[in-house]
C-alpha cells in the first residue's frame, strides 16, 4: 500500500506577506489545485502536513468541491526549521502498512492526475523511488520505499529527499518524462503568474481540441 504525504508547512518567505497556497489559481486555491492531482488515487493514508496559516489551510481543504477524500492533518509548530521536519512528521504518521509514500509538495497547481496515476502503477516492492522527469529536470511527487524513510529522517533544515535519493543505484529507481506541471511550483508571484498562464493556454487547447472531436464524429 502506498500512502501519502503533502508538504503544506512552509513559510512562503519568497512568496510575500501572504501564504502562497492559499493564492487564487485559476478559481480555486493552490493548495486545492494541488491536492486534486491525488483524487480518486491508490493512495491511504493522505497526511497532510501544515505549518504556516495552518487553521485557514485546513479550512480551505475541508471546503474543496468535490473532494471525496478524507485527509490526516499534522501540525508543524515548528516549520520555519525547514521541510525537513514536516517530512518527519509526515513519516511519523504513516501506518506500518505503507510499503511507500509519495511525497508530494503543496505548491503544484499544474500537477496533473495522469501523472500521479503512471507513478502509482510504475511503483513495486523492490524499487527505492519513482520520480518524474521533465527534459532532464527531477519533478515531484516522489514516491519513496519504506526502506528510506530512516535516511529521510535525519534530514535537517531545508533539506529534501534529493540526498537520499542520489545514492540509490540505478537499477533501483525509475524515471517518467511527465507533464511540465510536475516541475512548476510557486514559490513566487511571478511563478504563480506563469503557472496560471500555462493553466488557462493548455486548458484551452484542450477544450478545442474536445470542439475538433465533437465535429468529427
Amino acid at each position: 500500500m502506498i500512502g501519502a504525504i503533502v508538504l503544506a508547512a512552509g513559510a512562503s518567505t519568497r512568496y510575500g506577506y501572504n501564504s502562497k497556497l492559499l493564492a487564487g489559481c485559476s478559481g480555486q486555491r493552490v493548495i486545492t489545485r494541488s491536492l486534486a492531482a491525488l483524487d480518486d488515487q491508490p493512495l491511504r493514508p493522505v497526511v497532510i502536513v501544515t505549518g504556516r496559516a495552518s487553521r485557514r489551510v485546513r479550512d480551505t481543504i475541508r471546503r474543496r468541491p468535490d473532494g471525496r477524500r478524507r485527509y490526516r492533518f499534522v501540525n508543524n509548530a515548528d516549520y520555519r526549521n525547514g521541510m525537513a521536519q514536516s517530512l518527519h512528521y509526515g513519516l511519523q504518521a504513516l501506518p506500518s502498512r505503507c510499503q511507500a509514500a509519495l511525497i508530494l509538495l503543496a505548491d503544484m497547481p499544474n500537477l496533473e492526475r495522469r501523472t500521479v496515476a503512471r507513478l502509482c502503477r510504475l511503483w513495486r516492492p523492490g524499487l527505492d523511488y519513482v520520480r518524474p522527469v521533465c527534459r532532464g529536470r527531477p519533478g515531484h511527487p516522489v514516491i519513496v520505499a519504506r526502506r528510506l524513510f530512516a535516511e529521510l529522517a535525519t534530514l535537517e533544515g531545508d533539506q529534501g529527499a534529493k540526498t537520499v535519493l542520489e545514492q540509490v543505484p540505478t537499477e533501483r529507481c525509475r524515471l517518467i518524462e511527465a507533464p511540465p506541471g510536475c516541475v512548476q511550483d510557486v514559490d513566487t508571484p511571478t511563478a504563480l503568474r506563469h503557472a496560471q498562464k500555462t493553466f488557462n493556454r493548455t486548458d484551452s487547447e484542450n477544450q478545442t481540441v474536445s470542439i475538433r472531436s465533437s465535429f468529427m464524429v
